[in-house]
């Protein structure tokens, strides 16, 4: 079932609409309506020369996406909408749609999941939120000045330590 961000993020089906042609390898090879794809004019924190990227679904039922990046496709992020991982998250609506230059019902806002190879230390980025206008695509990366939003928010609880054997 798709959230409420992603039935807004959904294109405007067109007949002449262009498509953009990716290929990557971790993805394959596959096409995407130019009206899904994002743009960052400044990039991301630490990828300035990434600015266009799509949103792929992981798999179905899943609540994490891929954002893929379309210049450099082998760089991808695992995002998801931090409602559905953190109990009561306030998205910060307002002000991105401020930033945005938007109303707060176009914006979609996703996090950027680290994952590590123990998947119960799996975090999310709080406090750099990816938004995006979904009537445009504009998007951008925001950084919060609220001590409430860690950068590393664990997702999972830590697994309890092994019972030392006295």
């Amino acid at each position: 079932m798709a959230s409420a961000a992603e039935e807004r993020m959904a294109p405007v089906r067109r007949r002449d609409e262009d498509v953009v042609h990716i290929r990557s390898r971790r993805f394959g090879d596959f096409e995407v309506p130019a009206d899904r794809v994002l743009h960052f004019a400044q990039g991301l924190i630490g990828f300035p020369k990434a600015r266009q990227f799509v949103i792929l679904d992981h798999r179905p039922g899943s609540p994490f996406k891929w954002m893929l990046c379309l210049e450099q496709p082998e760089v991808a992020f695992a995002v998801v909408e931090p409602a559905r991982m953190v109990p009561d998250y306030v998205a910060p609506l307002e002000l991105a749609a401020r930033t945005l230059g938007t109303d707060p019902a176009d914006v979609g806002l996703f996090v950027i999941v680290t994952i590590p190879t123990d998947p119960f230390a799996m975090t999310v980025n709080l406090m750099a939120p990816v938004v995006v206008d979904v009537r445009t695509r504009r998007s951008i990366q925001m950084v919060l000045e609220d001590g409430r939003c860690d950068p590393s928010y664990r997702v999972c609880a830590p697994r309890p330590a092994a019972a030392v054997e006295s």
